[in-house]
């Protein structure tokens, strides 16, 4: 608890210098990989336990889930160095913008008349990669765009992973930030 108490103190004296300071400690990056393993467990248990088929969009957001766990892993490797922390960086807002990006095409499905029509049968990887014959437990959409019956507070999925990716964007921008803003 005291840990907690100093880095809230921290926060509260130099929000930007807690955050810059946070950058070069493993477990920030251990929280971002926690997260990351946590939304993919919780589209299987969607998957497995709920029985709701992924659709061509759920699978772009879970690669993009698993390139956010695969940049706490890099910086986890040495978060102080800046070369590893700058390839973080990078897989970090890849993820997170592409993520964002197929949660907002999702969101546009919801209502279209002509549900069987937007999407692929397999989607289309980046760099060509056939991840759903990797991987198809993960990466292979069986269900369609557009229908989910899911709710929590009033929104949809895609519209939540709207929300989470947004947080990982503003979370990159905060670190960025830090690193060339002094606070005031």
């Amino acid at each position: 608890m005291n840990t907690l108490a100093k880095m809230l103190n921290d926060f509260r004296s130099s929000p930007l210098g807690a955050i810059r300071s946070w950058q070069n400690s493993r477990v920030t990056w251990l929280i971002m990989l926690v997260t990351a393993i946590s939304l993919e467990s919780t589209a299987w248990f969607f998957q497995y336990v709920m029985l709701m088929d992924p659709c061509e969009m759920c699978v772009y957001q879970r690669l993009a889930v698993m390139l956010l766990a695969a940049a706490a892993i890099v910086m986890l490797i040495e978060p102080g160095n800046r070369f590893v922390r700058g390839a973080g960086y990078l897989i970090w807002i890849t993820g997170a913008l592409y993520g964002l990006q197929a949660a907002m095409k999702q969101i546009g499905y919801y209502g279209d008349e002509g549900l069987f029509l937007t999407c692929k049968i397999l989607p289309d990887f980046p760099f060509g990669l056939p991840l759903y014959d990797w991987w198809p437990d993960m990466f292979m959409p069986t269900g369609f765009c557009g229908q989910d019956d899911w709710l929590f507070l009033g929104q949809n999925m895609a519209q939540w992973m709207c929300v989470i990716f947004g947080i990982y964007i503003l979370a990159f921008v905060l670190c960025i930030v830090s690193l060339f803003k002094k606070d005031s």
